[in-house]
């Protein structure tokens, strides 16, 4: 496996979850950032992928690498990436936060009114 390759395949990729889920940083912060946000078999593909992006800076280590597993973890997460819609998870997210907060002031509300009706009679 070609080293010089195989870090610009992992920037690449590192830059596609950038764009899909607006996490910046290495490879590894990333996949640490997003967490439960990658269903369980991209996980461990991206766990593959974070520790040969460290493996690729010791020239022993890089000897070790598997090709076939790198390119399967790679393959596996550029096609869920492609299922990401950016502004779907941020709609999401967004309507998430708006159903939390309304929930929260529609409850305050009841519990005053409540608190209020008990101490006026």
């Amino acid at each position: 496996m070609d080293p010089m390759n195989a870090k610009a395949r992992v920037e690449n990729l590192s830059a596609e979850i950038a764009v899909k889920y607006g996490v910046k940083g290495s490879l590894e912060k990333q996949v640490r950032k997003i967490g439960r946000a990658f269903p369980k078999y991209e996980r461990k593909q991206a766990q593959i992928l974070v520790h040969a992006s460290h493996a690729l800076g010791h020239p022993k280590m890089q000897k070790q690498l598997d090709e076939r597993s790198f390119e399967r973890a790679e393959t596996a997460l550029l096609m869920h990436l492609e299922k990401v819609d950016a502004m779907d998870r941020r709609k999401g997210i967004a309507l998430d936060l708006t159903t939390t907060v309304l929930v929260n002031v529609v409850l305050a509300v009841i519990i005053l009114a409540t608190l209020w009706a008990w101490l006026k009679t």
